[in-house]
């Protein structure tokens, strides 16, 4: 890593500590580790930041990742941080990588609806989808309880790949250089060659 490897910044968890009058931003550390085996320096996104403009400003990103965690509506905070960051990033046309919850909120973000889902916690899923197949990815694991639906995807994103009962997978903006995936790649040890490929892609690492 040097000085001028593209800075990445990601959004965090925003849990309540049980026992403790406090609240925590939390990131799974792997993901620091996924980007830093791919050149980037990972920038957190604290969830009291005041101006989201500023800091991601003043920090230079140049990609943002909506990361897992925390369902859509269950943490007020962490909502608004994500959708000012993705103000942010939509203003500057910069590329979003949403994973899981990430994928979901790009998903309401553009219009869309999520249902609750079942047999999606800790599976592992075989994909449909000519993307799927030429991006080398035969199943992914799976970590979520809402999903989004291909008859329910806004039209607005380009669905690349579903499972057998249609939850979409992963889908793409239309005229945005957004990406979304309903799977972990910082979760997979080790980590799987065609999940760095596509986010090296994405954010042309």
């Amino acid at each position: 890593m040097h000085t001028s490897s593209k800075r990445i910044a990601i959004s965090q968890r925003y849990d309540q500590v049980q026992g403790r009058n406090e609240w925590r931003d939390c990131l799974d550390s792997r993901w620091a580790e996924l980007l830093c085996q791919l050149g980037a320096v990972p920038i957190l996104i604290p969830n009291n930041v005041r101006d989201v403009d500023s800091y991601l400003a003043d920090l230079a990103i140049s990609g943002l990742i909506l990361s897992g965690g925390n369902d859509i509506g269950s943490a007020p905070l962490r909502d608004a941080t994500e959708t000012n960051a993705l103000a942010y990033a939509n203003k500057h046309k910069l590329p979003v990588l949403g994973v899981c919850r990430g994928m979901q909120f790009l998903c309401v973000n553009q219009g869309g609806v999520l249902h609750a889902c079942e047999g999606h916690v800790s599976k592992y899923h075989k994909l449909k989808g000519d993307w799927a197949t030429q991006s080398r990815l035969s199943e992914v694991n799976s970590y979520h309880n809402h999903a989004v639906f291909t008859y329910d995807c806004p039209a607005l994103f380009e669905i690349l790949a579903t499972t057998e009962n249609e939850v979409v997978e992963a889908f793409r903006h239309k005229s945005k250089p957004w990406l979304g995936i309903m799977w972990h790649p910082e979760r997979e040890n080790p980590l799987v060659t065609s999940d760095l490929n596509i986010i090296k892609q994405h954010f042309g690492l």
